[in-house]
């Protein structure tokens, strides 16, 4: 799965979380389970992140928990290592 465009990204850095509407990303399944999450480096949502929530256009979702974070975004581990089908949650929920 790729996607380039405007998403809703909520950062998670401990007991707090802060959403941006329609962030520019560029976004990418490296791995069964694993996605990169690119955008500008200078988002300061970037440093600390322990956990990020990605709501494409289309309504699909994909959160998990940051293991790593590069220059330019994010990395970001579902823990579903066998590819199973995830049950997505509505656009309303935070």
């Amino acid at each position: 799965m790729t996607y380039s465009g405007p998403a809703d990204v909520v950062f998670t850095h401990g007991e707090s979380e802060s959403l941006v509407h329609n962030l520019m990303i560029s976004f990418e399944q490296t791995h069964t389970s694993t996605f990169y999450l690119c955008f500008l480096p200078d988002r300061p949502e970037r440093q600390g992140c322990t956990q990020v929530r990605v709501t494409l256009p289309n309504g699909w979702v994909e959160y998990g928990c940051v293991t790593y974070i590069p220059s330019f975004g994010l990395v970001f581990h579902t823990r579903d290592e066998w590819g199973l089908p995830r049950s997505q949650p509505s656009r309303e929920e935070p």
